[in-house]
């Protein structure tokens, strides 16, 4: 009996194996993060792309160096628009920029803080932007990427009830005072 049972425990075993290195999470594409300026309060979207096409967003209002409001939304992109936006990551143009890193001064104005990176090979290729001056030379390169994305928010997508992914969270050891 303990003979015939030997096998089939192996076959689960290795059935329960293959079934969660399935369901592990597909590896970051594309991250993408922006803080609109505002007055009384910014808001901040976040969106993450997995390389199965899958996509977790979320939107918060940022009021007196806080969050609030945070809503998620996770889906998966439809195939044109995958391709439309692999067509913008992998053009030339776009995996040749080179965007030094900075260190923002403590007081700036006119922010407008962009955060994109895009999985390549073993690295990523991360780019950073404090204001519209700092996007404004590498803009024809970006602007493609940022228009998709403007567009993809635009679209109707229902809350998920998904939690907030830590990399969403803006980073507050960085006071930054905007004038």
């Amino acid at each position: 009996m303990t003979k015939q049972l030997i096998p089939i425990c192996l076959l689960v075993l290795f059935l329960g194996a293959t079934d969660a290195s399935a369901q592990q999470a597909a590896p970051l594409k594309i991250f993408l993060n922006e803080v609109l300026p505002g007055v009384m309060s910014a808001p901040q979207y976040c969106t993450l792309i997995f390389d199965d096409r899958r996509f977790h967003s979320e939107k918060a209002d940022i009021k007196h160096g806080r969050e609030s409001d945070r809503k998620v939304f996770e889906g998966q992109l439809s195939e044109s628009d995958w391709r439309a936006l692999l067509a913008i990551v992998d053009s030339q143009g776009f995996r040749d920029l080179k965007v030094p890193q900075s260190v923002p001064p403590p007081v700036m104005q006119d922010t407008h803080p962009y955060t994109i990176s895009v999985a390549r090979d073993k690295s990523f290729q991360n780019m950073e932007f404090l204001t519209t001056q700092s996007l404004k030379p590498y803009e024809s390169e970006v602007k493609p990427l940022l228009g998709w994305w403007k567009n993809f928010r635009g679209q109707k997508s229902l809350q998920a009830s998904g939690t907030p992914d830590s990399r969403c969270t803006l980073d507050s050891t960085h006071g930054i005072v905007a004038q």
